[in-house]
């Protein structure tokens, strides 16, 4: 097997070896690998779907791909007017994936649509049955581990979901395939898939693939997923050497070790052995906070803030979302004892800023993005290469874009800029020039790349034209961001009065 074209439609820098620890099998660097090298570049999935809520908003061809470029008005499949596309192309490209062999199942059925798990085993299935599928990745599939011991032990309702869709693909495809069979395909994938997202890291769908299911996991991962449309790309996000097990996580890292324990075993079923873990299971609990405190205290605060996060997610009113996520702010800065490094702070501001958008509140939500670029990031992503970090200063440039433009923002909102007297011209240009500066060694891939350089292009002509060169005005871009670092400061003292936080 290649290590470079292991499989059709797979380019990596690695090769399959056991892994040690009794990790199974591992994929591990073929040669030494930088920082923002493509480990891993996939560029057809295995099996791809939307999730329901998308199929009507994200073309089911390109998976969002040409939306990107532009603003396109989808068309509904004239067969089954369930999934929808960009153009003829789109169209044609999953015509001849699977939507040819399904059309027709989703028809009979429609109304209803069936959930993401069942569109994904029913295209396998299917493909599996009109030989679709390349002998070599067919059967690395076939020999992915399912857990369906542990399933059918510790989590019956997802064994009976398991058992009653693989009974429903079996009847609507008319497979030979034994129900048994059918119900491994939605363990593996249940065990085995990726979140399929955009650049940004929006959830659209469900994808798998069993060569980049055989990478295993570590909180203390050197290596990071993306999507572009229907290609996955993992990427270095640290140097590796060759021989070097690829690692990347499967949860999120910024939660606690008690809280990506209880995850890793309850979906995935083992116990992470990292050094990372293995460094914070030996610390006492009190010396993750800030600074002592009764510690079930601390943590009552943190389980009031999270039911607060929770029902602000679910609120449907802008206005009502920010003013619970900022009652649970409130709660953990009332404490003083968590840090807004650990979780949940560092959701509960994420959250807050997109709250702060749909209320149309874009000052506020500029002074919380300034804080998370400032104080938060950082330290949850040392490496500014990190794909969500790049995202997060793309965020602020372009929410700083919108504010010098001038359109009104909402009238409660509560934090004014102008007493700082930005410049915000400076402030976007050295957002986007870091982020071009940095695009070499970046976890991102090609399209926010793209993106960010046409910004970039954009800004950097303006200034050109008016007779001016950004990158000889240091002394002034740094006098913008002592500005900037006031605004954090500012903000965050906000949190000592409550709902105004």
């Amino acid at each position: 097997m290649s290590s470079s074209n292991p499989l059709p439609s797979v380019h990596t820098k690695t090769t399959l070896h056991p892994a040690p620890g009794g990790m199974g099998t591992g994929l591990f660097a073929t040669s030494d690998i930088n920082p923002g090298q493509d480990v891993l570049h996939i560029k057809s999935p295995f099996v791809a779907v939307l999730d329901t809520p998308r199929l009507d908003d994200t073309c089911s061809g390109c998976f969002g791909r040409k939306q990107m470029e532009e603003t396109r008005t989808l068309r509904a499949c004239t067969g089954c007017h369930i999934v929808k596309y960009c153009d003829k192309t789109c169209q044609a490209k999953d015509w001849k994936f699977a939507h040819s062999l399904e059309c027709s199942i989703f028809e009979n059925l429609r109304p209803r649509i069936l959930p993401n798990s069942v569109r994904a085993v029913l295209r396998i299935v299917l493909r599996h049955d009109r030989q679709k599928y390349d002998s070599r990745g067919l059967d690395m599939f076939l020999k992915l581990e399912t857990h369906a011991r542990e399933i059918r032990d510790l989590n019956s309702e997802q064994w009976e979901r398991i058992l009653l869709s693989a009974k429903a693909v079996k009847e609507y495809s008319g497979t030979n395939l034994k129900e048994e069979t059918i119900s491994t395909f939605f363990a593996k994938l249940d065990i085995n898939s990726f979140n399929l997202t955009t650049p940004f890291y929006d959830r659209i769908g469900l994808y798998a693939h069993p060569f980049a299911a055989l990478i295993n996991h570590s909180c203390d991962y050197n290596c990071i997923t993306g999507f572009d449309g229907d290609e996955l790309f993992v990427k270095a996000i640290q140097p590796i050497k060759a021989d070097e097990q690829i690692f990347i996580s499967y949860v999120d890292t910024s939660n606690p070790y008690n809280v990506r324990q209880k995850e890793l075993a309850r979906r995935y079923y083992f116990d992470c052995q990292c050094s990372k873990c293995q460094t914070e299971s030996s610390l006492p609990e009190e010396q993750t906070l800030a600074r002592p405190i009764d510690v079930s205290a601390a943590e009552a605060a943190e389980e009031k803030a999270k039911v607060l996060m929770a029902s602000a997610t679910a609120d449907d009113v802008p206005s009502r979302s920010v003013a619970k996520l900022k009652s649970a702010i409130y709660i953990l800065h009332k404490t003083s004892a968590c840090p807004i490094t650990r979780q949940p702070y560092v959701s509960l501001r994420d959250e807050l800023i997109v709250s702060l958008l749909s209320a149309q509140q874009f000052q506020s939500a500029f002074a919380q993005a300034v804080i998370r670029y400032l104080r938060v990031d950082p330290v949850i992503y040392p490496q500014f290469a990190h794909p969500i970090r790049q995202l997060h200063v793309w965020a602020l440039a372009k929410l700083a874009i919108h504010i010098s433009q001038g359109i009104d923002t909402h009238q409660e909102d509560p934090v004014s800029l102008q007493k700082f007297e930005l410049n915000f011209g400076l402030i976007i240009w050295s957002l986007l020039a870091r982020l071009v500066e940095k695009e070499r060694e970046a976890c991102t891939v090609p399209r926010f790349r793209e993106m960010v350089r046409a910004a970039y292009n954009e800004v950097h002509g303006e200034f050109i034209a008016n007779g001016l060169d950004p990158a000889m005005m240091t002394e002034d871009i740094k006098r913008e961001w002592e500005k900037l670092e006031g605004l954090a400061d500012e903000a965050l003292q906000n949190a000592s009065f409550g709902e105004q936080a």
